[in-house]
């Protein structure tokens, strides 16, 4: 046991606050993956709520973070090169319950850049960019707060909220290796975008 509080715990505690209070929707923990129905036709951005312009500010906020997590990660986890899956065993192995407990008992909050907060969206950035290189039909759908953004691929309707797997890894669950659960996704893609699924 690793003493870390659960990941359900971990996003209540320091993503339920950003929502705004006039979300009628109860902020929880998605599964790792979604099958979503859209009807012939339909347009992926009814998946988001966001207008137009929301859609950009929230797109810009994805690069934005993608870029912080480029200028801060290849120091804090000695990696190099392009996110890789090799970046996510590194932050595995970084992530020591030790080290969690320790960003935990510094992170407040209710105060956007506690280091907690950070170190989750920054990986669920990376995961993302990791996901899409390998299958580049993923496209973002930006929704507000920008960690509740997802990757989807239209073909097989798959829904990935990635910032979510980066709360599940940096908690006491139960962990799967990041680096199964992107091989698993991408294999379901490969299936799903050649008719095997």
């Amino acid at each position: 046991m690793s003493g870390l509080p659960e990941s359900e715990v971990l996003y209540h505690h320091f993503f339920a606050g950003w929502f705004p209070p006039e979300d009628p929707s109860t902020p929880m923990l998605r599964s790792d993956v979604e099958q979503v129905e859209l009807d012939k036709g339909q347009h992926p951005r009814i998946l988001s709520t966001l207008t137009g312009e929301g859609r950009a500010m929230m797109q810009q906020q994805l690069s934005r973070t993608l870029q912080a997590a480029l200028a801060d990660l290849p120091g804090l986890l000695e990696v190099t090169g392009t996110p890789s899956v090799e970046w996510l065993d590194a932050l595995e192995e970084y992530a020591t319950p030790e080290r969690l407990q320790d960003l935990l008992r510094a992170s407040n909050p209710e105060k956007p850049d506690n280091r907690y907060l950070i170190l989750c969206c920054e990986a669920g950035a990376v995961i993302g960019e990791v996901l899409k290189s390998s299958w580049p039909r993923l496209q973002w759908i930006p929704d507000f707060p920008y960690f509740e953004s997802c990757l989807f691929d239209l073909n097989t309707r798959l829904r990935i909220p990635v910032f979510h797997w980066a709360v599940k890894s940096l908690s006491g669950d139960e962990r799967k290796p990041l680096r199964d659960k992107v091989s698993a996704t991408l294999e379901f893609l490969e299936k799903g975008n050649t008719g095997g699924a």
